[in-house]
């Protein structure tokens, strides 16, 4: 007869603490004698509630970590009197809406000291599930998937199918965002600037029932404009174009609710250092030609094989590629013999694109909105490699046709491409100009002012 091991017993857990009574709350017993369990359930998430409002010195938590440090409701009421409380909301989906928040955010402080200023992502509201896979969902899918987010772009362009589906999401959305609500309500901003349009979402519905008595703006961050944006009761939109404000009012916002600014941008972009001063500032010959690459903050795309190609052009130009957090690839093209003779430079993440963008007398670069706009501002011109379906191809459409941009589809055409204009400098002029026509350099100062003057007529008006 065999014997089976004998099975080790379990561990016993922890009892669950039982939730204190509470017959402070009014109608516990009742609702306790009744059998309602799901009322029971509300009254004590409604004593938890309190609860963490006693621990936390009278405010009630609301921002996790992720919120830059802004940890608690009340950080806008402490400067009552001293100025205009503005929140300007955005949401990590992409980099673009993030740094046109923080460019207008300084762009309000700058102009006026004494307002208070709060650039957040909306997302830090929602739980850390719905949050991972919003801004982790949208970098995936675009960068390893972009025939997949061409497709869903091209879907939400349907003004008839957007419409169809917005019920529901939207429902989703602000069940998401109901802490946003709730801080809201409780700080009353003088104003709320929105760079991504989730916040749009929770917040137009307050705005219908007259429930959120201060001006809402979107700031839309693309040189085109999605059905996505389009919301009731928002009253002004900054755009990057005349071409934008056109496709926004074809899609019903009133012209009148429009403005053309531009996309805002750090100020440092307006502002020139020479450019001797900026190949000087990463060790550039002067009279050298530079390309510099980049594959956004994560280095993404064939980008060794495009400086291979660039440093084998017969201009034999200086190559500056921005590998941003991917420390594999600086790692192998600082093991190149370019590299080594000094012809080809590899950086990890930097903050001195600006200067970068002065130096170079050609970028090749990915084509997202705020990307676009930097390279215009310092009249850079620009190879748009393999842009990603949707709001990328549109945005490389657009400085097509305005003769500041070409599309490159494959390394090869990316090197031809940067061979013709470093051999013609006329062409390269021409581009130039048309770069300068096209960029919008006090964009985020342009918007700043706009929001600041509708406050302080909303205060002389009394309302």
């Amino acid at each position: 007869m065999v014997r089976l091991p004998r099975i080790p017993r379990l561990p016993k857990f922890p009892r669950i603490p039982r939730i204190p009574r509470l017959p402070e709350i009014p109608g516990v017993e009742r609702l306790r004698q009744a059998g309602n369990w799901r009322a029971r359930l509300r009254a004590q998430r409604a004593w938890w509630r309190r609860r963490l409002r006693v621990l936390s010195d009278g405010h009630e938590v609301l921002f996790p970590a992720e919120g830059g440090g802004v940890v608690a409701v009340g950080t806008l009421h402490a400067a009552s009197g001293k100025g205009p409380r503005i929140a300007v909301l955005h949401a990590t989906a992409g980099s673009g809406h993030k740094s046109a928040a923080i460019a207008l955010a300084n762009a309000l402080a700058e102009q006026k000291p004494d307002a208070v200023v709060r650039e957040v992502d909306t997302l830090v509201f929602t739980s850390r599930l719905y949050r991972t896979g919003y801004s982790q969902g949208y970098v995936a899918v675009s960068s390893r998937a972009p025939q997949l987010w061409g497709t869903i772009y091209a879907l939400s362009e349907q003004q008839r199918l957007v419409r169809a589906l917005a019920p529901g999401r939207e429902a989703f959305d602000r069940l998401s965002l109901r802490r946003l609500l709730r801080v809201v309500d409780r700080e009353k901003p003088d104003a709320i600037v929105c760079t991504h349009f989730l916040p749009v979402e929770a917040l137009w519905p307050r705005r219908r029932a007259n429930k959120l008595p201060v001006p809402l703006y979107v700031v839309i961050t693309d040189f085109t404009a999605n059905p996505v944006w389009v919301y009731p009761h928002v009253d002004r939109y900054f755009v990057a174009s005349d071409q934008v404000a056109d496709e926004l009012h074809e899609l019903g916002v009133p012209r009148e609710r429009i403005e053309v600014t531009g996309i805002p941008v750090d100020p440092r972009f307006g502002r020139t250092i020479g450019r001797e001063a900026a190949r000087a500032k990463f060790g550039l010959h002067a009279n050298a030609p530079v390309a510099l690459v980049m594959g956004g903050g994560s280095g993404v795309g064939p980008m060794a094989e495009l400086a291979d190609k660039l440093t084998a052009l017969g201009s034999r130009p200086q190559v500056v590629v921005v590998c941003g957090t991917n420390e594999k690839l600086r790692r192998e093209l600082l093991a190149t013999p370019a590299a080594r003779e000094g012809r080809l430079q590899a950086l990890g993440f930097t903050h001195d694109v600006d200067a970068l963008l002065e130096a170079a007398d050609v970028v090749v670069s990915k084509a997202g909105g705020l990307t676009c706009s930097e390279a215009l501002i310092k009249r850079t011109p620009l190879v748009v490699f393999r842009p990603t379906p949707g709001q990328e191809v549109r945005n490389t459409q657009f400085l097509e046709s305005g003769g500041a941009a070409v599309h490159a589809s494959t390394v090869d055409d990316v090197a031809a491409i940067v061979a013709r204009w470093l051999g013609d400098p006329a062409a390269r002029e021409r581009v130039r100009e048309n770069a300068g026509r096209l960029a919008h350099p006090d964009a985020a100062a342009d918007i700043a002012r706009r929001v600041l003057e509708a406050i302080g007529t909303q205060r002389r008006n009394g309302s």
